[in-house]
């Protein structure tokens, strides 16, 4: 394969997903005779009779009968959990599991037996103080596996607080009597204190890590945006890590996070799991743990959400979340800030946008789950959402912005004549994808092959983003010089989300982590109303923090 040269992307201002079955034998007629004589008479049952008829069982025995099954049951269940306390507590931990000192503690990170201070065993978490932050995500993941199968094994609670824990729907904010928690094992000296972090070290924190191996820059947003929101709620202070982020430095795309009042703790107090920790990270690797089955019974509840097919039935509370980390995170930095708002002001109403993901993404729907979603839909479903918001035409056409990865969409003759007579115009023109045809055409490649030679030269050639964008294509993307061009893709993606989340309504397939990022920007209400219309397998909107 000839290598790439020049993959690049252009802007237009400085600063720029058959067996047969037998039948029994036939009785003979010996077998239909009888050996011996008839029963004797007075062991046949008795006709039925008024007197002798039986009758169904009253009410209050029905009553009784029902407590005596309950009293059963219940009776079952205590004994049950009994012998299991029991049982557990003559064999806390597994006979394999080593209880370690701080003098022959492991050199990698993980889940491990102590014994505190008052000599009970206990579980708790050791990252060496050598450690680098983050740690790898397969570090985190072994970390949350151990701390289960720990947590587990020490299940030694009262029978009344097992039948609670029973009866609870989510268990998410349960403690763990016996994790001790590594500011109080560094405290009493079962784990190696840590270098003092000043008096102002926060009480209890989540630092949200932006290293990821997915290089999505829509699930990253979903992702940091529910952890802020979670934090706030649980009263964390909330800190973010970009030191291995594929897009480099957070503050290269937006305002710092909100100053937290106090400063990070050690770095060997911030451990993935348990959830109930003082110091916890976030990543992608934790995110099965921290948004997972315990996540969704706490904060996934029936009761609330909007209608089915608008935006779920019970994600109000997720997105509440999400919408807290957006609203005080998604602030742009320097002159693309500057950017939008001039751009949203020229803009004609009521705007609406097409966001259209195409590249290594593919719809949810079943039919087109190896293809793309027609373009005709899209059209289709903006010209009933701009029929909705314009009840009374005026007889202009509207012009309709488009978000899309594809830079070779906004010419595209399927779309352009699905629209009309509506325009199509692009939702932000500061930084745009570069096809190949520009490339070629800005820094044409070199002829490989020399005029009257066999000989095909191998040299490098011009490669745009036609057809979408494409992770490997991305992660190639390698050098320091290319450094420059992860930064623009990054920058242009925000420019379209922040103009197209801006107006009065958006079609997109919820397929793509950037459609779920506009549901947030369009607002609850929003979505209710049908102003964020998704026709990707009809679903509503939906997030679980995981993909």
């Amino acid at each position: 394969m000839r290598d790439r040269r020049n993959t690049n992307l252009s802007t237009s201002s400085a600063g720029s997903t058959n067996s047969s079955t037998s039948a029994p034998p036939r009785a003979s007629l010996n077998e239909k005779r009888y050996t011996s004589p008839p029963p004797d008479k007075g062991l046949l049952p008795l006709p039925v009779t008024k007197e002798n008829k039986s009758r169904p069982l009253s009410r209050r025995n029905l009553v009784l009968r029902y407590f005596a099954a309950l009293f059963t049951f219940l009776w079952l269940l205590h004994w049950g959990l009994s012998y299991s306390a029991w049982t557990r507590s003559t064999q806390a931990v597994p006979e394999t599991t080593t209880t370690h000192d701080v003098k022959d503690l492991p050199e990698e990170p993980t889940a491990l037996l102590v014994t505190d201070k008052a000599g009970e065993q206990r579980w708790t978490v050791s990252i060496p103080a050598n450690a680098p932050f983050p740690l790898k995500a397969g570090q985190y993941q072994d970390i949350c596996t151990q701390s289960e199968a720990l947590s587990s094994s020490f299940a030694q609670r009262s029978r009344l607080e097992r039948v609670k824990e029973w009866r609870r729907k989510s268990v998410y904010y349960r403690e763990d009597p016996a994790y001790l928690d590594v500011a109080e094992a560094q405290r009493t000296g079962v784990l190696p204190a840590s270098p003092a972090a000043g008096n102002q070290t926060c009480q209890s924190s989540m630092t949200f890590s932006m290293a990821t191996d997915d290089v999505s820059f829509g699930k990253t947003l979903l992702l940091l945006w529910m952890s802020y929101g979670l934090a706030k709620k649980e009263g964390r202070a909330f800190f973010i890590d970009d030191s291995h982020w594929p897009y480099g430095s957070y503050t290269t795309y937006f305002l710092p996070p909100p100053s937290q009042g106090c400063t990070p703790p050690p770095r060997t107090q911030i451990v993935p799991c348990p959830h109930t920790a003082q110091h916890i990270v976030v990543s992608a690797a934790t995110a099965p743990w921290t948004f997972g089955p315990a996540f969704k019974a706490e904060f996934a509840t029936p009761r609330y959400g909007l209608e089915r097919g608008n935006g779920g039935t019970n994600n109000h509370h997720t997105y509440a979340l999400l919408r807290a980390g957006y609203e005080a995170l998604f602030h742009l930095f320097g002159d693309d800030a500057k950017y939008v708002a001039q751009r949203t002001r020229e803009l004609s109403h009521p705007q609406i946008a097409l966001q259209i993901r195409r590249g290594d993404l593919h719809p949810f729907e079943y039919e087109y789950s190896r293809d793309y979603l027609p373009l005709e839909r899209y059209a289709s479903a903006a010209h009933r959402l701009l029929s909705r918001l314009q009840p009374h035409p005026s007889g202009e056409p509207a012009t309709l912005l488009l978000a899309s990865d594809d830079p070779t969409l906004p010419t595209h003759p399927d779309l352009l004549l699905a629209l009309l007579p509506n325009a199509l115009a692009p939702a932000q023109t500061r930084i745009q994808l570069a096809t190949k045809a520009a490339l070629d055409a800005s820094s044409p490649a070199e002829p490989i092959r020399a005029p009257g030679s066999a000989y095909v030269k191998h040299v490098d050639e011009n490669a745009g983003w036609d057809g979408g964008f494409y992770p490997s294509l991305f992660a190639s993307l390698a050098g320091p010089q290319e450094s420059r061009v992860r930064e623009l893709v990054g920058r242009g993606f925000l420019l379209d989300l922040a103009v197209a989340g801006s107006g009065e309504g958006v079609v997109c397939a919820v397929s793509g982590a950037a459609c779920r990022v506009l549901g947030v920007m369009v607002g609850w209400e929003g979505v209710g109303e049908g102003r964020w219309a998704n026709f990707d397998d009809g679903r509503g909107w939906s997030w679980d923090g995981r993909g």
